[in-house]
Formats: C-alpha cells, sequence, structure tokens
C-alpha cells in the first residue's frame, strides 16, 4: 500500500484520514485487552496516530504501516502498564496491622535494620535526600523548595542516590550469602 503522492513527500491528510479510519479499530482492540481501560486505550491509540502523523513522511518505507501502528500500540501499551508497577517506596499502611504477627515484626525489624545499614553508607547529601522522597514523602517540588535547587537536580540526585543504594544493596546481599 502506497502511502503518499509520489509528488508530495508528505502523505496528504485525506490518505492519512483513509488509513487511520481502516487501522483504528484494531489499534483500539489491542490498547483495550493489554491495558483493559477503554479511556487508556484510547489514549494511547490517540499518542500512536500523533506519532504516525509526525512520520507520514517516511511510512511508505515500511512494507506495512499497520504493523508499524500496532507495535507503536503495543510498546506504548507495555510502557503504560510499566508505569502503574508499585514503586518499592517505603508504605506504613502496608506493614500497619493492628496485631502483627511475631513473623511480621521480625521481618518488619530487619528490614528496618536493613534499611538504616544502607541508608548509613550513603554520604549526608544522599541519605537527606531519599529520607525526605522516601521516608517523609515530601514532593521534588517540596525538597527542592527546602534544599534551594531546582527540580531537575532532586531528580538526578535522588535517581544517584536510588542507584548508589541499589549498588550498596547488591553488595551486601552478595557479602551475606
Amino acid at each position: 500500500m502506497c502511502l503518499k503522492d509520489k509528488s508530495s513527500k508528505f502523505m496528504h491528510r485525506s490518505e492519512f484520514e483513509k488509513f487511520v479510519i481502516s487501522i483504528r479499530p484494531r489499534l483500539l482492540s489491542r490498547a483495550n485487552a493489554m491495558v483493559d481501560d477503554a479511556d487508556l486505550a484510547a489514549d494511547i491509540v490517540q499518542d500512536c496516530l500523533l506519532k504516525l502523523w509526525t512520520m507520514r513522511a517516511s511510512l511508505d518505507e515500511y512494507n506495512n504501516p499497520e504493523a508499524l501502528a500496532v507495535t507503536i500500540v503495543h510498546r506504548l501499551s507495555l510502557n503504560v502498564i510499566r508505569s502503574r508497577r508499585p514503586s518499592l517506596e517505603l508504605r506504613d499502611d502496608l506493614i500497619s496491622d493492628s496485631h502483627p504477627s511475631p513473623e511480621q515484626s521480625l521481618i518488619t525489624s530487619e528490614t528496618g535494620n536493613e534499611i538504616n545499614k544502607v541508608l548509613s553508607m550513603l554520604p549526608d547529601a544522599q541519605q537527606a535526600l531519599i529520607t525526605m522522597r522516601h521516608i517523609d514523602g515530601l514532593s521534588n517540588a517540596e525538597i527542592a523548595a527546602i534544599v534551594g535547587s531546582n527540580e531537575g537536580a532532586v531528580r538526578t540526585a535522588l535517581s544517584r542516590a536510588r542507584i548508589r543504594v541499589a549498588e550498596i544493596f547488591t553488595k551486601h546481599q552478595l557479602s551475606n550469602k
């Protein structure tokens, strides 16, 4: 299927609309099957169609532009699914039981001890950032205001601190085996 006029570099709007009308139901079906939310699936398809519109000059280079569209929807859906995964933040509501079992108390105590050991191995600035973000629950904007920085710098510093925590934790786990 040739999607653009040979005399034009870009696909005409009418050609693109015909293409979209023919593939949209399949894209919606695929996205909805993956994310199980019709509104979110429609947003994913919209993002895909926007990407295809920006790529319209090169769509005829693909043997099957419909397959390209399905692949884009698939990857966008995976990104949404990944973003839904629970983070590894400390959550008091997950471990606060009115009467925790002795086993749960021991696990909670050991986890707290492990966290404290790992945090103590971080530089003071990284300790403070991790504590403010994950223990005190402050947003990046609130942390930036406290430390007199911008959100981007806080985000970068937190990322580096998390990487360092993972490195320390991995080394600590390997040395305990």
